[in-house]
């Protein structure tokens, strides 16, 4: 969380004798304007105040700030969201490997945007210790599963697309709606350097 100072002559005019400037206290301010290098203008009950602001705030957000600290000059704000999802981290499995929420590599993101009412997705992949990685993409809509799994090519693929069937039947027994499993090759990125 990163601070945002403002002075403190100006949070007082703006609340007001009756209302205390106190750590813990929660405010809500518009971002004006920021030049992306710690300076900007912040509205916060409808007065307009020059903030030092953390570089990656930019114009036109909304944040939910609370006092952090209180001295004759100044008022450090912090930002009260929650800070940005740490990238997932692996969990180790028993047998070996380790699982974790992979990144959406398609347009629509993570979680599920777009798509039938009331379907959700979810991406992970399994580092399997014999096969390497696999990507799975979870597609839930209110009757079916959809699961696509995609493997390296060569024996690891054919394994995968000899069990893709006893997945599938599992996967039905399991939700009790149908599924289904798709197995296709998983593409590496090529890094080529002139």
């Amino acid at each position: 969380m990163d601070p945002i100072a403002v002075d403190i002559r100006l949070i007082r005019a703006m609340l007001g004798a009756e209302l205390k400037v106190v750590p813990g206290r929660a405010m809500m301010a518009r971002v004006v304007a920021a030049d992306g290098r710690g300076r900007g203008t912040l509205t916060i009950a409808g007065a307009v105040i020059d903030a030092e602001l953390p570089k990656h705030v930019q114009a036109g957000q909304e944040l939910r700030l609370t006092v952090r600290h209180v001295s004759g000059e100044q008022v450090v704000l912090g930002l009260a969201d929650q800070p940005p999802p740490a990238p997932a981290t692996a969990v180790p499995l028993p047998g070996g490997g380790a699982v974790r929420v992979a990144e959406d590599s398609d347009s629509e993101g993570s979680g599920r945007r777009g798509g039938s009412p009331g379907s959700q997705t979810l991406s992970l992949r399994y580092d399997a210790p014999t096969l390497g990685a696999v990507d799975l993409r979870f597609e839930l809509d209110p009757g079916t599963l959809r699961v696509r799994v995609e493997i390296a090519p060569g024996t690891p693929l054919a394994l995968a697309q000899d069990r893709a069937d006893r997945l599938r039947d599992a996967l039905t027994d399991g939700i009790g709606r149908p599924a289904t499993v798709t197995v296709a090759p998983r593409h590496e990125p090529l890094d080529l350097y002139a």
